[in-house]
């Protein structure tokens, strides 16, 4: 047992495919951002009281903290050890083999798990794009002054970061319940 320790712990580190996709998510957005920034306009917009939500994206985030580290309290209680971290579980190289897998069993049948995950997994990409958007072009005083964590640059790219971290997750939970095991023999895990 203490052979297959060592190989199930690499399998829960951040895969190598998946940050260069990521960051090249991410770079996007800042560039589309700085494109976004530059077509600004001259006419400064007025700031509408009531349109700040700061407060309820930072206790949905912690909310969605506590649950994370609930389940995984569960799980350790469970099983008697920690399990894969679920902080890194959604860029996994598990998670990559089990994308894999499911794209090449997508026939029949298979290809049921692989219809709803796609436009999930366009969505888990769209998360970091939108992060990066929000660097640079949330320096434009109208992109800020009515935003969710408006009116200030700090608010609204926390809240707009907060959503985004958020919605990973649960879009990366959505996965875990659609993709195919790595392995054939694999069992899945439930929480």
């Amino acid at each position: 047992m203490t052979n297959m320790e060592p190989s199930a712990s690499r399998s829960e580190r951040i895969s190598r495919l998946s940050i260069p996709i990521l960051a090249a998510a991410f770079l996007a957005g800042v560039a589309e951002g700085a494109v976004a920034y530059s077509l600004r306009s001259s006419k400064l917009e007025r700031h509408v009281a009531g349109t700040n939500a700061i407060t309820i994206h930072v206790v949905l985030a912690l909310a969605a903290a506590a649950v994370v580290i609930a389940v995984q309290a569960r799980r350790t209680r469970k099983r008697g050890q920690a399990g894969p971290s679920p902080w890194t579980a959604p860029f996994s190289r598990s998670a990559v083999a089990r994308l894999s897998r499911t794209a090449r069993l997508s026939r029949g049948a298979a290809a049921l798990r692989l219809l709803p995950a796609t436009p999930l997994i366009l969505l888990l990409l769209y998360c970091p794009y939108r992060m990066g958007a929000q660097v640079i072009g949330g320096l434009d005083p109208n992109s800020t002054v009515n935003a969710w964590g408006g009116p200030s640059y700090v608010g609204a790219l926390l809240a707009h970061w907060l959503d985004c971290i958020v919605g990973c997750y649960v879009i990366a939970f959505l996965l875990g319940r659609l993709l195919a095991p790595a392995t054939a023999g694999a069992q899945r895990q439930q929480p």
